[in-house]
């Protein structure tokens, strides 16, 4: 007896196996296990629940012999009924005298008293235990009781399965987290392209730019364009985190202030309008910008500029060879529907050069911990006035990346570089 109940066990594994193989999506697989359920066990009623999670229940995903209508609408909360104490126990039962259990009305929907349920779950390496669902026997055809032997038999086969459907589930994740990939390596395209491709060509000026994002998409922007009166203006700004929501964010920003480059504003009245056109977005996203927006006067050889809540801009004088910084700590963009923001104005000279850039250049760490800073931003652009805007963008932008090595960066890079000329 005892042989032939494990050679029925080993039919059961190899018949899955087979069956399974053949299957190329979780439905066929579905399929495929009550199939050789109802013929190894000898049932009319079959099926399969899954956790659902969107509806935090088990739900019909697979069965036989069962009206359609009730297999549509089946839905088990997780330590209620048969299914759902089996589900959250993870241990299998038989049910010798379904009335005796209290089943309520539905009880009439069976030909038999008994019935066996057995807990989908496998047990991934070092996840602990992982429910997928499970499977329930009803209706033998020969109206004979279930036995130990059938619910070990059933148990047996819930298992092999668990760990098809385990791994049908990990292929599943896999290909969606392909497609968010790709998705995502569009969306980065896409947000390069919303940044000067090539240097602007602008008479008395020498500008270049280079982000670089943490991850596939992120938070930072720059632009440069020619305002009304034809004064070439400049913008870095950089959205809280450097997510997929900040991203869109920043597209929301760069539309709202491209709209605005016509207008006679100054770099305050700028900014002022634009915190009142995407002060919404932020609130309801929970998110705020920073930036530093400044215009140039050639006629005048003057600098106007105002920054709000972002790192002041740093400028070297050629003609004294020192640093210095201009801002004018304005609150963030975001704070408040209504700000009022304040500008600064600054005589430049030839070989002067202008630094814009996000906190991602100075927050930079290293593998001990230790920030770029402003310092080291310094000592690295000292070496590099000489050169073109290009090659001191590139100076900047890698020391910073050989200073993390061989990390990567934990926040988007921006450097936008203004030589006068």
């Amino acid at each position: 007896m005892k042989e032939q109940r494990s050679h029925n066990h080993m039919d059961v594994v190899s018949a899955l196996s087979e069956a399974i193989a053949r299957a190329a999506t979780p439905g066929q697989i579905y399929d495929m296990i009550l199939d050789v359920v109802v013929r190894f066990l000898g049932v009319e009623k079959a099926s399969i629940m899954t956790y659902d999670e969107s509806i935090s229940a088990l739900r019909i995903v697979a069965a036989r012999g069962m009206d359609p209508k009730i297999v549509k609408k089946a839905v088990v909360r997780v330590g209620e009924g048969i299914s759902g104490k089996v589900f959250a126990s993870h241990e299998p039962i038989l049910i010798k005298d379904i009335k005796a259990e209290g089943l309520g009305s539905g009880r009439e929907r069976y030909k038999t008293t008994s019935l066996i349920s057995a807990p989908v779950t496998c047990f991934p390496l070092k996840m602990g235990e992982e429910a997928l669902g499970v499977i329930n026997v009803t209706d033998r055809s020969d109206k004979s009781p279930f036995t130990e032997d059938d619910l070990r038999l059933l148990t047996t086969l819930s298992n092999q399965a668990a760990a098809y459907l385990h791994i049908s589930k990990l292929m599943e994740e896999r290909e969606a987290s392909l497609r968010l990939r790709q998705q995502l390596e569009i969306a980065r395209q896409i947000q390069y392209r919303l940044v000067p491709e090539n240097s602007p060509s602008i008479e008395g000026l020498d500008v270049s730019g280079r982000l670089i994002t943490a991850e596939k998409v992120g938070g930072d922007y720059y632009d440069c364009f020619m305002t009304d009166h034809k004064k070439p203006a400049f913008v870095v700004a950089d959205v809280s985190g450097h997510s997929i929501g900040a991203a869109l964010i920043m597209a929301a920003f760069r539309s709202a202030i491209r709209a605005q480059r016509e207008a006679a504003f100054t770099p305050s009245q700028m900014v002022e309008k634009i915190n009142s056109i995407i002060y919404e977005d932020l609130y309801q996203a929970e998110q705020f910008i920073s930036l530093s927006y400044l215009q140039y006067v050639r006629s005048r050889q003057i600098i106007s500029y105002t920054t709000a809540g972002h790192p002041p801009p740093v400028i070297w004088r050629n003609a004294s060879r020192v640093f210095e910084e201009i801002g004018t700590d304005d609150p963030l963009v975001g704070i408040e529907p209504r700000t009022v923001f304040h500008e600064k104005q600054m005589v430049v000279s030839k070989g002067d050069v202008i630094l814009m850039y996000t906190d991602g250049i100075t927050e930079a760490r290293n593998r001990d911990g230790e920030m770029f800073g402003r310092i080291r931003l310094l000592e690295c652009l000292t070496d590099a006035v000489v050169g073109n805007s290009r090659q001191i963008v590139d100076v900047v932008v890698e020391t910073v990346q050989a200073f993390i090595d061989p990390l990567t960066p934990r926040d988007d890079i921006t450097a936008l570089v203004i030589k006068i000329i």
